[in-house]
């Protein structure tokens, strides 16, 4: 994959390709700045969670209040992609889990192996270097690079950690930009296409004083066609990133998850979890992520962030719940606020539900 990123990532890529929920296979461009027209921000993004095969990573984007100029919104992207990036380490660097920040030593093994695999990719060896070096040690990447190599070296960073050949920005309706403003977004978007390798969608009516992106229809999958819109948050803001789960751990960038899992490691009862999988009732069902399941258990958690107060999220939640149950599991649902504020609660009402899960088996034995 890495060998030839670039011109993969140029021609675009199919989504939903395989199974009968997503989009029809049609190539959806991720060379040039597209508005997608039909489904709405909030049914595209349940549709894309997730991640159809052969998409790219699609990561949501809320424009800054005010900006002041292209390369201010450029900056603000690279900044934010930086962030992910460190977050995402070590999954986008070949043994660098066996590194651990303990002497100068290991700053410099773990930015030998980015040059070794510099030496072989597309990859820029020094940034790759710079920002394996500040994710080992847990602090800013050096700022010693121009954007543009700042730009596509994040991309492939964000690639390899999902085994995908493109990374799409989906960018929604700003909070009253004026048209001045969302000119300069604009010419951020176009420069960000041409220069560090990205690809735009932007959903929601985004931008409406730039005439000049074309439009790309996609039907609404149907499994969230009759949904109602999402209620609104309680004035609390979307957060300006999202990006999508690694399989088989938990979010970087959820509290939620990582506190669980913290606590989690310590019981041996746990044993047998894993993160962020995928479960299909069969071929052509859509496929569901769930955050948290024992496979052998059949028992699945499910995490539930502010965004799941709105309506649409609500049923979403109800269609996978009810198909897993179907499917013989047993789901426990939380809110994040549940875990980070009484986490060992959580803990034992999970342990509860995995030892009744356990006893019914040997009884069948």
């Amino acid at each position: 994959m890495r060998q030839n990123w670039r011109s993969r990532q140029a021609v675009g890529v199919g989504v939903g390709t395989v199974a009968s929920h997503q989009p029809p296979p049609a190539r959806i461009p991720t060379d040039r700045v597209l508005r997608i027209e039909g489904p709405t921000p909030e049914q595209l993004a349940i549709s894309l969670d997730p991640l159809p095969v052969g998409a790219p990573v699609v990561i949501r984007y809320r424009v800054p209040d005010s900006p002041a100029s292209p390369l201010a919104v450029v900056d603000d992207v690279l900044d934010r992609l930086e962030s992910v990036a460190l977050e995402l380490f070590p999954a986008w660097l070949p043994d660098a889990d066996l590194v651990r920040p303990s002497s100068d030593f290991d700053r410099r093994v773990v930015r030998q192996l980015a040059h070794r695999v510099a030496a072989t990719t597309d990859h820029f060896g020094p940034f790759l270097a710079d920002v394996a070096e500040a994710a080992l040690r847990g602090c800013a990447v050096k700022r010693r690079f121009e954007p543009e190599p700042r730009a596509r070296g994040l991309a492939r960073i964000i690639c390899d950690s999902y085994g995908r050949d493109g990374v799409v920005l989906l960018i929604g309706p700003g909070d009253g930009c004026t048209d001045d403003e969302q000119r300069r977004v604009g010419h951020a978007c176009e420069w960000l296409i041409h220069h560090g390798g990205f690809g735009v969608w932007l959903t929601g009516g985004a931008l409406p004083a730039v005439d000049r992106f074309p439009t790309w229809s996609l039907p609404v999958p149907g499994f969230v066609e009759d949904m109602r819109p999402p209620a609104p948050m309680d004035g609390k803001a979307a957060p300006t990133l999202e990006y999508p789960a690694l399989a088989g751990l938990p979010h970087p960038a959820s509290l939620a998850e990582q506190t669980l899992e913290r606590c989690l490691a310590r019981c041996e009862w746990a044993l047998g979890r894993v993160w962020n999988q995928l479960h299909a009732s069969h071929s052509l069902a859509p496929p569901i992520r769930v955050d948290l399941m024992w496979p052998r258990e059949r028992c699945v958690i499910e995490l539930d962030g502010p965004d799941h107060r709105g309506v649409l999220k609500y049923a979403d939640d109800r269609r996978r719940d009810n198909g897993l149950v179907l499917d013989g599991f047993a789901v426990l649902r939380f809110t994040n606020d549940e875990i980070t504020d009484d986490p060992q609660r959580v803990v034992n009402v999970i342990e509860r539900l995995l030892a009744n899960k356990r006893n019914d088996e040997g009884n069948l034995a």
